[in-house]
């Protein structure tokens, strides 16, 4: 199943694409809002669908506590938008910590910091990705009783 990975901001979301079956995903593309992120709502439903997307894991971006706060709700919101505008399926994921991972995957890379923001985005997606597949095949396989 093709799957997207979204990684909301204030100024920039990050896209990333997977195959559920492999659990693999790749960097896909960084999407400029400058500020509100509720205006590439069309612009990401339409990637959605030209990748034939059928399930979509939006970034929760929850306090270290576990609490929601005005990003989460922010978050929560959108996602409900942009449910309204494709097909598939789309869940939150938490997204704890996953730009600072990005961070230090780019690191163990040589990429210099100032290097990161063309990518850190993506990267970011990615990790969301992974995790909402792993969780998925979490749930699949304790109904399958494994």
């Amino acid at each position: 199943m093709k799957c997207m990975g979204v990684d909301l901001g204030r100024r920039r979301i990050g896209l990333a694409l997977g195959e559920s079956r492999s659990r693999m995903a790749w960097p896909l593309k960084t999407v400029r809002v400058d500020g509100d992120p509720f205006f590439a709502l069309d612009e990401i439903a339409k990637i959605a669908d030209e990748n034939e997307v059928q399930f979509v894991a939006v970034g929760l971006p929850l306090n270290m506590d576990g609490s929601v706060g005005a990003s989460a709700k922010s978050a929560m919101r959108w996602k409900k938008a942009f449910a309204k505008r494709v097909s598939c399926r789309v869940e939150m994921s938490d997204e704890r910590l996953t730009t600072a991972g990005a961070h230090r995957e780019l690191e163990s890379f040589g990429m210099r910091a100032k290097s990161h923001m063309k990518v850190v985005d993506q990267l970011s997606a990615v990790i969301i990705l992974q995790s909402a597949m792993e969780k998925e095949e979490g749930k699949r396989s304790a109904e399958r009783g494994e």
